[in-house]
């Protein structure tokens, strides 16, 4: 199983597909899931935009992508998602109309829920195994989303951190095998005192999953041995346009490929292909 995947992408949703697609043509070998660590920019509607979201959208609308092209069908994506069959698996990050979500998430009974026209933008319930099968081989992944609430924050029940709800399917949690653990947030304390989420924590030292892929630190690519000393911990670059470069490509360390054969068989890497620099805040729309 060849699964990609991307950090915080902030409404560049049709990009990653496209990105996905490039790959695919390039390299011959086929993508068959996304992951994405939260931070996907699902708003619906450009009246609910978060400040920081509406900051960025007027500068640059890429952030705005599920509402221009997913929301509704759209011929751009249509002839982008008619040469994939892959679908796009990510957790909630703290930039998300998470009331749009909660009322997608209430209506589902499934491990993960779509959120898109296409049925290929699906959210994972925090805390809830989900099995990926393709070809006689299987993924387990469980998503925790949000964010937790930093030491002192008075307002711990705000809509972009972990719920209650979470927390207790997190609790509930089986004693089934974890292949990869996907969050926005990391481990208590992992970047400073006080920020991060105690729950991660409780299932990086209970279950060790191979890999971990988080987001929301806004930090380069990295990799490291989680300090339970069994799981892979990765960190990409977030899925935006690099500043330094006047020509705003994509940042270096922003698109990661996770090889899985097994348990026993499996590894990641990250693809820096030189065509990736071809995508820049100026003209990924005409690639």
């Amino acid at each position: 199983m060849n699964v990609a995947v991307f950090a915080d992408i902030h409404g560049r949703i049709l990009l990653a597909f496209k990105v996905v697609e490039r790959y695919q043509c390039e390299t011959g070998i086929q993508i068959d899931l996304i992951l994405q660590c939260g931070d996907v920019g699902i708003f619906p509607d450009v009246h609910r935009l978060d400040k920081a979201t509406l900051r960025h959208a007027v500068e640059d609308d890429s952030e705005l992508g599920f509402s221009q092209y997913f929301l509704h069908p759209n011929r751009e994506a249509d002839q982008v998602l008619s040469n994939l069959t892959c679908k796009m698996l990510c957790v909630r990050g703290n930039h998300e109309d998470h009331k749009y979500l909660d009322g997608l998430e209430a209506k589902s009974g499934r491990s993960a829920f779509p959120v898109d026209s296409y049925q290929r933008l699906y959210v994972l319930k925090s805390g809830v195994l989900h099995t990926e099968f393709n070809q006689g081989t299987s993924l387990s992944v469980v998503g925790i989303g949000r964010v937790g609430p930093p030491k002192n924050e008075n307002e711990i029940r705000r809509d972009k951190y972990v719920q209650r709800y979470e927390q207790e399917q997190i609790r509930q949690l089986r004693d089934d095998r974890i292949d990869v653990l996907l969050t926005h947030d990391t481990r208590r304390e992992f970047i400073q005192p006080g920020i991060g989420m105690t729950e991660i924590d409780d299932v990086l030292d209970r279950y060790q999953p191979a890999y971990h892929f988080f987001g929301h630190t806004g930090a380069p690519f990295s990799l490291h041995q989680d300090r339970n000393g069994m799981t892979v911990a990765s960190k990409l670059s977030d899925f935006e346009w690099d500043e330094t470069d006047p020509a705003r490509p994509l940042k270096s360390g922003s698109f990661g490929l996770l090889q899985w054969n097994g348990p026993d068989d499996h590894q990641f890497i990250v693809e820096d292909p030189l065509w990736l620099k071809e995508y820049t805040m100026h003209t990924w729309r005409y690639l």
